[in-house]
């Protein structure tokens, strides 16, 4: 009988499984773009850089819903927080060099970009206890 029920949760569960991981990470876009940039770095950089903006309004808007939960006091440390884990990411991936060349600009991009989708899942799962 324990098994049964177990098994018929495990069945409801499965069709909702894919749209949590479905709207993380990546987007959709950023695959196409990727693909048909072939070996171009101009073109991928131009893809990940755009990529990269998706992904930060991904994370601010993440942010925003966690963020309504918390009082003002609260909410300032959190703003604070959130402003030093951008500066921290742009530190990390040599922000500053990405001028140099088209290749430390995608090594930039490329970085930022990873560390961003990173942090946005987090906040992506940490906000399902506010919706």
């Amino acid at each position: 009988m324990a098994y049964k029920f177990w098994g018929m949760s495990v069945a409801l569960l499965l069709p909702i499984l894919p749209m949590q991981t479905q709207a993380m990470g990546y987007s959709s876009n950023y695959a196409v773009c990727m693909s048909s940039a072939g070996i171009s770095n101009n073109n991928s950089a131009s893809c990940m850089s755009d990529e990269l903006k998706a992904q930060d309004k991904r994370v601010k808007s993440y942010f925003n819903i966690i963020l309504s939960q918390y009082t003002a006091d609260e909410r300032k440390a959190k703003k604070k927080t959130q402003k030093q884990w951008f500066d921290f990411r742009d530190k990390s991936c040599d922000e500053n060099n990405q001028s140099i060349s088209i290749a430390h600009k995608s090594r930039y991009l490329s970085c930022a970009l990873k560390m961003t989708v990173q942090h946005g899942n987090m906040l992506e799962k940490q906000s399902y206890r506010y919706r």
